[in-house]
C-alpha cells in the first residue's frame, strides 16, 4: 500500500483540501471553548468534524479504487462507508442541541438503519452497484441517505426552536441557510455526484457553532433570559417599537440568601426566570439586568395583553410561593421615549417594593 501512496495522494483535490482546512479550523474552535451556558452540547461538533474526516479518507480511496476494476471489493466497502458515514455527519447538528435524556440514544437509530441498508450491496443491488464494465448503478433506495440526512436537519430545527425560543428573526435566517446549504450539497452529492457534501456540512457547522456562541452571550446564564447587554441592544433597536416597559424586582432575595443560602437564592432567581420565559412571545421580552433586577419589553402590544401577560407572571410566581415587585410604564404618545419609559417603570417598581416592604415589617412586628 506505502507503494501506491503517491497515487492516493494525486486524487486530493480542492475540496479535499477546503475540507481539511475547514475541519483544522473547526476543531481549534472547539477546543478553544466547547462549552456553551448549559442549554446545549458543542462538542457532539466532534462527531460530524470525525466524520467529515473519515469521508475525506473515505472518498480518496474509493476514487483509488475506481481507477481499477480488480479493486472492486475496496470500492464496494468503501461506498458503503460513505453512504454510511453521511447521515452521521449530519447527526453532530441534532445532537449539539438535543436535551440529554434516557432516549437520546433513539437519535442514532436512523443512522444504524441506513447503515444495514446500505450493507446489502455486498448482495443486492438494492441500494447501488456496479455493472460488468465497472459503471456505478444506482438501485431503488439509493436516496435513503440523502432522506436520513433531511430527516437528521428538521429535527435539529426543531429542536432549535424548541429550546431557544426566543431567537431573533435573523438567526431564523441563518440557520435556514445552514439547512438549505447541507441539503442542497446532499442533494448534488446523491443524484449528481458532486462532491461538495463535506465542504458544505463544515460550513454550516462553523455557522451553527457561532448561532450557539451568540446564543450564550445574548442570554443570562442562571435564568437563560435575555441579558443586560441585550435589552440595551433591543432598546436602541426597538426604541419605536415599545409601548410598555415592566420593571420587575424580587423580593426577599437577601432574606433568603441569608437564611437558606444562595444556592435557594439562585433557585428562586431561576424560578422567577421560567415565569418570565412563559410570557415570552414576538411582543413580550423578558431580560434579567442583573441580580434580582428583570425588565420586560413589550412591543406593540395593547393594555390588553400588557396586563394579562403580568396577570399570568404573578399568578406563577405567587403560587411557588414568591413575590415580586412591579412597576408598569405605558407610552401614551409618540412623543414618550423610550427612556422616560424605563425611569417611569422603575419609580413605580420602587414605590411597590418599599409599600410591600412596609407591610412585611408590620406583619414581622405583630
Amino acid at each position: 500500500m506505502l507503494n501506491e501512496l503517491p497515487i492516493l495522494l494525486t486524487l486530493l483535490n480542492g475540496e479535499h483540501f477546503l475540507s481539511l482546512m475547514l475541519i483544522l479550523l473547526l476543531s481549534c474552535i472547539l477546543r478553544g471553548r466547547n462549552m456553551v451556558s448549559g442549554r446545549a452540547h458543542p462538542k457532539s461538533l466532534w462527531i460530524t468534524i470525525i466524520n467529515c474526516t473519515l469521508l475525506i479518507l473515505q472518498e480518496i480511496l474509493e476514487n483509488y479504487a475506481q481507477l481499477d476494476p480488480a479493486r472492486r471489493t475496496l470500492r464496494l466497502i468503501t461506498s458503503i462507508t460513505g453512504y454510511s458515514l453521511r447521515p452521521v455527519a449530519i447527526l453532530g447538528f441534532l445532537l449539539s442541541v438535543w436535551p440529554m435524556n434516557r432516549k437520546r440514544w433513539l437519535l442514532y437509530f436512523p443512522a444504524v438503519i441506513n447503515a444495514l441498508l446500505y450493507s446489502t450491496a455486498l448482495f443486492s443491488p438494492l441500494t447501488f452497484s456496479f455493472d460488468e464494465h465497472y459503471f456505478f448503478r444506482r438501485g431503488p433506495l439509493n436516496g435513503m441517505a440523502f432522506i436520513i440526512c433531511i430527516l437528521y436537519l428538521f429535527l435539529t430545527l426543531y429542536a432549535v426552536a424548541r429550546k431557544f425560543k426566543d431567537w431573533r428573526s435573523g438567526d431564523s435566517f441563518i440557520l435556514s441557510l445552514c439547512v438549505l446549504n447541507s441539503l442542497g450539497a446532499a442533494l448534488l452529492d446523491v443524484f449528481l455526484n458532486d462532491q461538495i457534501l463535506i465542504p458544505a456540512i463544515l460550513i454550516s457547522s462553523l455557522t451553527f457553532y457561532q448561532f450557539l456562541l451568540t446564543q450564550d452571550a445574548d442570554h443570562d446564564a442562571l435564568t437563560r433570559l435575555w441579558n443586560r447587554m441585550s435589552f440595551y441592544a433591543d432598546c436602541r433597536r426597538m426604541k419605536n417599537a415599545v409601548t410598555a416597559v415592566a420593571s420587575i424586582d424580587m423580593n426577599g432575595l437577601k432574606e433568603i440568601n441569608d437564611k437558606q443560602g444562595h444556592e435557594s437564592g439562585d433557585r428562586a432567581l431561576k424560578k422567577i426566570g421560567w415565569a418570565l420565559r412563559n410570557i415570552m412571545n414576538r411582543k413580550v421580552r423578558s431580560y434579567r439586568i442583573g441580580g434580582d433586577e428583570f425588565m420586560v419589553l413589550f412591543v406593540h402590544s395593547g393594555e390588553t395583553e400588557i396586563h394579562q401577560a403580568l396577570e399570568r407572571f404573578t399568578d406563577e410566581i405567587n403560587q411557588m410561593g414568591l413575590t415580586v415587585s412591579i412597576g408598569v410604564a405605558t407610552r401614551k404618545t409618540p412623543q414618550d421615549s423610550l427612556d422616560e419609559l424605563i425611569r417611569s417603570s422603575d419609580m413605580r417598581m420602587y414605590e411597590d417594593k418599599k409599600y410591600y416592604y412596609l407591610v412585611h415589617d408590620r406583619r414581622r412586628r405583630n
